[in-house]
């Protein structure tokens, strides 16, 4: 038989055969996410890693979900990063989908596992990117600050909404969380740049008396 006719042949039985398991990986990720994740452990490192590059829907059931977390409230922010704290995969995933769509984490368990996919994967890459933006505006403290005990004064998620509240004039905390993230961010960075820009000018009014 001439070789060539049989490298074809070769060919076509191997292409046939990589169609077959991709058309397999794609009905996996149709099965409801609570099957999902029970194949899991049965799938290569290669798949699981391509889990990574879904995108999300644009819509679960009659929900319509955010191709990103810039317009969220700072409370969904809040509760997205508290839910994420979680070991439990199952239980963190379906709760994440819960809290965007307000469906219960037992519907969204039999929704199709590439939409579950999707909505956690760009939920956790804008978490990352936010939490990087907050991080930005730390303040580095003096030693004798430090000395003072001034990390005691980080009070953390109760401590940025009672800032914004004071800052607003605001009495209601809920009115806080109910506000975009993206808003008590800027005001945040405002504040960050006027302190750090008096600190700044602090330290240079200091150097001019000292030189006199």
């Amino acid at each position: 038989m001439n070789t060539n006719k049989i490298l074809r042949r070769e060919r076509k039985r191997l292409n046939d055969t990589f169609g077959a398991i991709e058309w397999q990986r794609r009905q996996t990720l149709y099965k409801p996410f609570k099957v999902f994740v029970m194949l899991m452990p049965y799938m290569t490192t290669e798949s699981v890693g391509r889990l990574a590059i879904i995108p999300p829907p644009r819509k679960i059931g009659k929900h319509e979900i955010p191709q990103d977390l810039q317009m969220v409230t700072f409370g969904t922010l809040t509760k997205l990063q508290n839910t994420a704290k979680s070991n439990d995969f199952l239980k963190v995933c379906c709760e994440l989908v819960a809290v965007l769509t307000g469906e219960s984490a037992e519907r969204v368990a039999s929704r199709p596992a590439i939409e579950v996919i999707g909505t956690v994967n760009m939920v956790q890459t804008e978490m990352e990117r936010i939490g990087k933006l907050f991080q930005s505006l730390g303040v580095e403290h003096s030693s004798d600050e430090v000395a003072a005990g001034i990390d005691k004064l980080e009070f953390g998620t109760f401590g940025i909404v009672d800032w914004y509240a004071k800052r607003m004039g605001i009495i209601d905390h809920e009115e806080v969380f109910n506000t975009p993230w993206a808003r008590i961010f800027q005001c945040m960075k405002i504040d960050h740049e006027n302190n750090e820009f008096e600190k700044r000018y602090r330290q240079i009014l200091e150097r001019r008396i000292k030189r006199k």
